[in-house]
């Protein structure tokens, strides 16, 4: 079970970091930052033991720049670069490394 945070950085609703805490571990699951309402800036996903699962960039509910994956020991096992191109936001690369 899972218990979500809304810790609010400005006074606007909608706008700030949400924080997801595993109820079973107390450990932090996800952060992510909301701005009017939509996905906007960092977010970080977690193995349930602390080690970051996935980080990322998001603009307006899109995802920017440069993503990672990792593996539950901390190694990183993906990259995705996602670049403008056309109104959209496409993959430009994708790197998997071995495992």
């Amino acid at each position: 079970m899972l218990l979500i945070y809304f810790d609010m950085i400005k006074k606007q609703k909608n706008n700030g970091y949400c924080k997801v805490i595993n109820q079973q571990t107390g450990r932090l699951k996800l952060i992510k930052h909301y701005k009017d309402g939509f996905l906007d800036g960092k977010i970080v996903y977690y193995w349930d033991n602390g080690q970051i699962r996935l980080i990322g960039q998001y603009k307006n509910m899109i995802r920017t720049g440069v993503w990672k994956t990792f593996d539950s020991n901390g190694e990183l096992i993906m990259e995705e670069d996602y670049t403008k191109n056309k109104n959209i936001l496409e993959p430009k690369q994708i790197i998997l490394l071995p495992i």
